[in-house]
């Protein structure tokens, strides 16, 4: 089941997505009507998302950027960045501000996610550079392919 968190800060409306986006989900009746400029939406708990919850995301979001609202998409889970390669219209025309990226440790074997702004992959030219292992302190590298996992910055 999917929730939906919503906080208003002057003219920006914060939603944070929690679950997954399938079938069932109705954005029009859980976000409602938009009366911001802004919309800022944190996606970092959502891990998956099926193929009609894809339609009806892009239903919704296109209609918010139709109204000339300002979509902004933070701390994309890797799920949400799948889709954004995937889906040629995904982002609704959004920018996408942050992205969670996979790592594993070298030592370990342990998968990690690290917090990168989409700007600053774009300034180090897909060099992602390694992260500390939070369990045995050891080397975690990027774990995908740069060119696949960040090709829509790349459009």
């Amino acid at each position: 089941m999917i929730q939906v968190h919503k906080e208003v800060k002057g003219d920006i409306l914060a939603i944070k997505i929690v679950g997954s986006i399938e079938e069932n989900v109705d954005f029009a009746g859980i976000i409602g009507n938009i009366t911001v400029p802004n919309v800022y939406v944190y996606l970092k708990e959502v891990p998956r998302m099926n193929s009609v919850g894809v339609k009806s995301w892009v239903k919704y979001f296109q209609s918010i950027a139709a109204k000339g609202v300002n979509l902004k998409f933070l701390e994309c889970s890797t799920a949400i960045v799948e889709q954004i390669n995937l889906i040629s219209n995904f982002t609704c025309g959004a920018k996408i501000e942050s992205i969670y990226v996979p790592f594993c440790c070298t030592s370990c074997g342990t998968e990690l996610l690290g917090l990168f702004k989409s700007d600053d992959i774009k300034k180090i030219n897909l060099a992602i550079p390694d992260l500390k292992c939070s369990k045995c302190g050891g080397k975690a590298t990027f774990d995908d392919i740069p060119e696949e996992y960040f090709g829509f910055l790349m459009r």
